[in-house]
């Protein structure tokens, strides 16, 4: 309820516009950033560069042409596709849509576990240090210092980030920080062998949901539920996923695997990105919602030159944690 309520004050054109501009800021940054990362480590047949299509019907054609439009005021790249341009793209779809929209420039991953593997060798190539453990709690030691304590160790740092995700509240409140942050619980569905059916992937927005191929398989995914991190999942919203799967591609068979994720997010759907408001040394990156592996390289290029005090270029009061104190 204080999260909804949080949300129900941002429900209005202004707030929808503000978030618009400052998501645009750092979404325009985000292909360049992989591509830095991506000229150092193998990504063959784990990233495709084809594009991303959405479709519509006419329903909710108002919603729609204020979309495109914000899109076109804030100088986004997009080309306005017919029902029978989609088709050309993607012939194996129903066509239960009215028009959509490429963005051609877009990419998507085959395969997350494999570009993580990837960056995570870099990683460890540059000197980093890996370790796992289950942290417990976070307590400011002095004005330059921060005690980790996990379940059988000890860990003081001069600077420290928080990115963990929906999970990342129970660190923040420890810190005295009363930020909204909740999960939008989203399903995911995958079919195996049937990654060839689309070549790119298709959000459906009338239905919620999108289809990805990948190399585990066709990926649908969607749905909003803002439930919680511990309820169990909800087998309605499985069925509605596979549903929609198969109103647009309806030679899809049995499904293989199932899942539930947890999307972190804020009332005002911009992240947290920046210095905790009462310790200086203790960093945020969270809260990306749908967009946590869009936004990822971008995110850590900018909290890094945040910790080094180097200068982005950008305005990032939006993303302050100060907005909801």
């Amino acid at each position: 309820i204080p999260w909804f309520i949080e949300y129900l004050k941002k429900f209005n054109n202004k707030s929808m516009l503000y978030t618009a501009k400052y998501m645009h800021q750092i979404l325009s940054l985000s292909n360049d950033a992989y591509e830095e990362i991506f000229k150092e480590i193998d990504i063959s047949n784990l990233v495709e560069k084809k594009g991303i299509i959405y479709v519509w019907t006419n329903k909710n054609l108002k919603s729609r042409e204020l979309e495109i439009k914000v899109r076109n005021d804030l100088g986004v790249k997009q080309k306005l596709l017919s029902r029978k341009e989609i088709i050309q793209l993607e012939p194996n779809l129903q066509p239960v849509f009215d028009a959509g929209v490429i963005f051609d420039y877009a990419m998507h991953a085959r395969d997350p576990h494999g570009i993580l593997k990837e960056i995570f060798r870099l990683f460890i190539k540059r000197g980093g240090r890996f370790i796992q453990s289950n942290i417990q709690t976070l307590e400011q030691n002095s004005s330059e210092q921060t005690i980790i304590r996990a379940d059988n160790q000890e860990y003081k740092f001069e600077k420290t980030v928080v990115a963990s995700g929906a999970f990342s509240k129970k660190f923040t409140d420890q810190l005295g920080e009363n930020i909204p942050l909740d999960t939008e619980r989203g399903y995911h569905v995958h079919f195996k062998d049937k990654d060839k059916l689309i070549s790119r992937p298709v959000i459906f927005l009338d239905r919620g949901f999108g289809m990805t191929p990948m190399n585990q398989g066709l990926r649908a995914v969607g749905t909003v539920e803002l439930g919680g991190l511990k309820n169990p999942p909800s087998k309605k919203r499985i069925e509605y996923i596979i549903n929609c799967a198969k109103e647009l591609l309806p030679q899809l068979g049995k499904h293989d695997d199932e899942w539930l994720g947890f999307r972190p997010t804020l009332p005002d759907f911009l992240p947290v990105m920046g210095p905790s408001k009462n310790y200086k040394n203790v960093f945020y990156s969270f809260g990306h919602h749908h967009l946590g592996w869009t936004l990822a390289a971008i995110s850590g290029k900018i909290i890094s030159k945040m910790i080094s005090n180097e200068n982005t270029n950008l305005d990032l009061e939006p993303y302050s944690s100060l907005r909801f104190s």
